[in-house]
């Protein structure tokens, strides 16, 4: 029997919820097993507060102050990694060139001949330079003209990406998992650390404090006290 208020399993059978179904949890699916520890922990012990219902509410209002803290050391715990991976570099780079050339060639050209033929009955004349003394003549004149012109236009676009990166350890191997151990902590153990002030710092004594006459303390109508 409780000495000063009442253990956690009496009041669990009068109240199936303690308020531990409400309080933020990082994965839901591991409330049955943290209400568990929480319970099993405090099993027999007695509850700090005068009523059932003061209890109740003063645990439901701790979860949900602490529980928002410890669910990012939750999170935190299930991060893996490689603890001897002490480097991990990544470089990664992209070049883009882009190049345009254009040339542009014109060719004009002309061309022109003339010819004349005379003819003479006699031929041991002399002709004057304009013909007029030949019996004959014809004059041909031809002129010929060429025009071109090219036009290259062109662009070339590259794009080249490189990666490349650095992993591995550096240092003494024993410090690293030294290092790497201070880290670990018991998550579970922190939240029930925080709800040990919910419960009575005194362990009974066996005399029972609540069904005397009085309602407290020892009882002076006891024949112990004739």
């Amino acid at each position: 029997m409780a000495t000063f208020t009442s253990y956690l399993k009496d009041v669990l059978e009068l109240y199936p919820d303690i308020g531990l179904n409400e309080y933020p949890l990082f994965d839901e699916g591991y409330r049955p097993a943290l209400n568990k520890k929480i319970i099993d922990h405090f099993w027999n012990r007695e509850i700090g507060h005068e009523t059932h219902s003061l209890f109740i509410h003063q645990m439901r209002v701790r979860m949900n102050n602490i529980m928002p803290l410890y669910n990012q050391h939750y999170e935190a715990s299930r991060i893996k990694f490689d603890p001897l991976k002490t480097i991990d570099m990544k470089n990664v780079g992209e070049q883009d060139s882009t190049a345009t050339s254009a040339a542009t060639s014109k060719t004009d050209s002309a061309s022109g001949a003339k010819s004349r033929a005379v003819n003479s009955d006699h031929p041991q004349e002399l002709l004057s330079d304009t013909g007029d003394y030949a019996t004959s003549s014809g004059d041909t004149i031809g002129t010929s003209t060429a025009t071109g012109s090219t036009d290259n236009t062109g662009t070339n676009t590259q794009t080249t990406k490189s990666e490349g990166g650095v992993s591995g350890f550096q240092g003494n191997a024993a410090a690293v998992i030294f290092q790497l151990r201070a880290t670990f902590v018991n998550v579970d153990m922190m939240i029930l650390n925080e709800l040990d002030e919910l419960f009575m710092g005194l362990w009974g004594n066996g005399d029972d404090y609540t069904t005397n006459r009085n309602g407290y303390g020892y009882d002076y109508y006891s024949p112990w006290f004739a």
